[in-house]
């Protein structure tokens, strides 16, 4: 495989003194860009972009097989940890040849130049508000989730986690176990321990995701409750001995579904799963991969959640 580095790349490989991402880019057939946008988001990508040879950008598309352009450049945004020669041979097997893999640095935004004005309170119900730690609460005698938008995904505005969130507020938390799959910012574990939680567990392959999850803990005043972790942490440490009462995962259908073993296996009897990051049109596809549950669908805008427990017998 031939590995191309942006300048900006190759002029911080020594240690950037500003944040930033790693963007990994590969031109292949249409045949084998579902594959690869499949494994990019399996392998930690925050986010994958699909373009055509006119650069038409398209994301999360919902309907099966799309976008069908003959030739595609599959994008994937990545921590700066991430090992890219492991990822460039991962992209080989899937490709089955020689390729050419362009790796960019993407320079994180600056939140206080960006202006912090941007980041308002979120109401999630009359009960429920997500605020920047410079914001005051609009009302002080509801819940107010006190998380700092930066790093990690998670800052209340996507609906995919105020769908979550929404779907927690409805659970008796009291007493309860927490496992937060893709944590990001921590918004979901921190929330449940708010709201009642004993204990959560936040999981993450990004350890960006895992500071900031720490920190909004902190914040929070709930990290005595937390236990930060990486997939590999949770695997070893704990193994599958550990059945939590409630296991949240809002990351993309396409993961959901490859992880569908692992979230069951980690779900106590009765427990509840809550999946989201979903599309109306994935939805069936992802009921599939947890036949054994019963769910209830949630929508807001153009994303769905699923809650449900597993059926009898």
């Amino acid at each position: 495989p031939v590995i191309q580095l942006s300048s900006s790349a190759v002029e911080n490989a020594a240690g950037p003194t500003t944040a930033y991402w790693l963007q990994i880019s590969v031109t292949v057939a249409c045949d084998v860009a579902d594959c690869v946008d499949e494994a990019l988001e399996v392998f930690g990508a925050i986010a994958v972009s699909r373009t055509d040879a006119g650069d038409s950008p398209q994301f999360d598309v919902a309907e099966p097989g799309d976008p069908r352009w003959a030739l595609q450049t599959v994008t994937g945004v990545f921590d700066p940890s991430i090992d890219v020669g492991t990822c460039t041979t991962m992209l080989t097997g899937i490709i089955g040849k020689e390729i050419t893999v362009q790796v960019d640095q993407l320079a994180d935004q600056d939140w206080e130049l960006c202006g912090r004005t941007q980041f308002q309170p979120i109401k999630i119900s009359d009960q429920l508000w997500v605020c920047p730690p410079w914001q005051t609460a609009p009302d002080t005698n509801a819940l107010n989730l006190v998380i700092t938008p930066g790093l990690a995904f998670g800052t209340g505005t996507h609906p995919t986690t105020q769908l979550c969130l929404t779907l927690l507020e409805e659970l008796t938390l009291k007493d309860c176990s927490v496992l937060d799959w893709g944590c990001g910012s921590g918004i979901l574990a921190v929330a449940a321990l708010r709201m009642g939680a004993t204990q959560a567990t936040a999981v993450d392959l990004a350890p960006r995701a895992l500071t900031a999850t720490q920190e909004n803990a902190e914040r929070n005043r709930v990290n005595h409750g937390l236990s930060v972790m990486s997939v590999d942490q949770l695997s070893h440490d704990l193994g599958y001995d550990i059945g939590y009462d409630i296991v949240l995962a809002n990351i993309l259908a396409g993961t959901l579904i490859s992880l569908a073993p692992t979230l069951d296996r980690h779900l106590s009897p009765g427990g509840t799963l809550i999946l989201s990051g979903v599309l109306p049109a994935q939805a069936d596809r992802v009921q599939q991969a947890f036949a054994q549950y019963n769910f209830r669908l949630l929508q807001r805008d153009d994303w769905v959640a699923l809650q449900g427990q597993r059926t009898a017998g």
